[in-house]
């Protein structure tokens, strides 16, 4: 009697599973990477420049390729990540962001690294949307 419920037990653990998993994952894009983006990143990464230039201001352009086919931001690895590579300064472009005048901390360096090893959940829609928060600067 209990293996014929076994099935329908186990369907229902892995949806609250997943459930959790997404809310974990929303909750920490949007306390943890969506300031740090805001704050550091849309100053310039807004969509002013035409693609293949970065946009962080939504999931849908930001997981895109650059002009070389390298992505952006790689769910589950951080180190083909542009963006990685770019607040590590690991690139040898004379552009790389960010500028040295401005830097991120390494908390929040791996914050983004961890962010993108989880899978880099990014919601859709106005969650998901980002705009430049003035005040601090960005770069």
């Amino acid at each position: 009697m209990i293996l014929r419920f076994f099935p329908v037990l186990f369907v229902v653990t892995a949806c609250s599973l997943f459930t959790d998993s997404k809310s974990e994952g929303e909750h920490y894009f949007l306390t943890e990477v969506k300031p740090v983006l805001q704050q550091h990143c849309l100053r310039c990464h807004n969509g002013a420049m035409p693609p293949p230039a970065l946009n962080l201001t939504s999931k849908a352009v930001a997981f895109t390729r650059s002009a070389s086919g390298r992505d952006y931001i790689l769910p589950e690895d951080p180190d083909c990540s542009l963006l990685i590579s770019a607040v590590q300064r690991g690139g040898t472009h004379p552009k790389m962001m960010p500028r040295t005048d401005v830097s991120l901390t390494e908390d929040q360096i791996g914050m983004l690294r961890e962010w993108i090893e989880d899978g880099a959940y990014w919601p859709e829609g106005e969650k998901g949307r980002l705009k430049a928060v003035q005040g601090r600067e960005s770069f």
